[in-house]
């Protein structure tokens, strides 16, 4: 591995960390805006405590919207400088597809964190609104980002395990078996 690829995935390990950080927290924070086991918001709470949940919840998604950002260019350029064979690290290809299957879900769900966010920055906030951007949010997708966090640690146990890595000696092996049991077809004119 060459330097460059080294100094990306540095990166991608500390800004992965923000970002499955953040998430967690924004997880732990919104909570409070909802009735254990159901999915409607608590009635009980003063304006002043949904101010501070909202500010909380909009300064944790624009974390996680600069850690996502960073993460998404990070992984670009470490794919882009370390040159790997794929066919005998299976694993780090299986990263990858997870990573990037999800990101047009996390660039939409960044945009409502961000309508959120400039929603809060307003002098007099309408709570109502930040509350609907709120379940939007939550229910976006009917769970999809959910399936994506569980993507995000698949993907910390892939690189953790790397499972399915083959060195060379196995994949001359496989080759030989190819060779060895499969015949080449020369289609006669009758086959047509």
């Amino acid at each position: 591995m060459n330097t460059k690829a080294k100094i990306w995935l540095t990166i991608i390990i500390f800004a992965g960390i923000t970002f499955l950080g953040g998430i967690n927290i924004r997880f732990i924070i919104g909570n409070q805006l909802l009735n254990f086991d159901e999915f409607s918001f608590r009635t009980d709470l003063l304006l002043e405590e949904q101010n501070l949940i909202f500010r909380l919840l909009s300064y944790s998604s624009l974390v996680i919207m600069f850690a996502y950002l960073v993460l998404f260019i990070s992984a670009i350029m470490f794919l882009i400088n370390y040159k790997v064979n794929y066919h005998e690290n299976v694993w780090l290809l299986m990263c990858a597809i997870l990573f990037f299957l999800f990101s047009p879900v996390e660039f939409y769900s960044s945009y409502l964190d961000f309508k959120f966010y400039l929603l809060y920055l307003q002098p007099n906030p309408d709570w109502k609104l930040q509350l609907t951007l709120f379940g939007k949010r939550i229910g976006f997708l009917k769970g999809v980002p959910w399936i994506g966090l569980l993507g995000y640690y698949t993907i910390i146990i892939l690189a953790i395990f790397k499972p399915m890595r083959k060195t060379k000696e196995e994949l001359e092996k496989v080759e030989e078996v190819n060779k060895q049991y499969s015949y080449d077809y020369l289609m006669q004119e009758d086959d047509d």
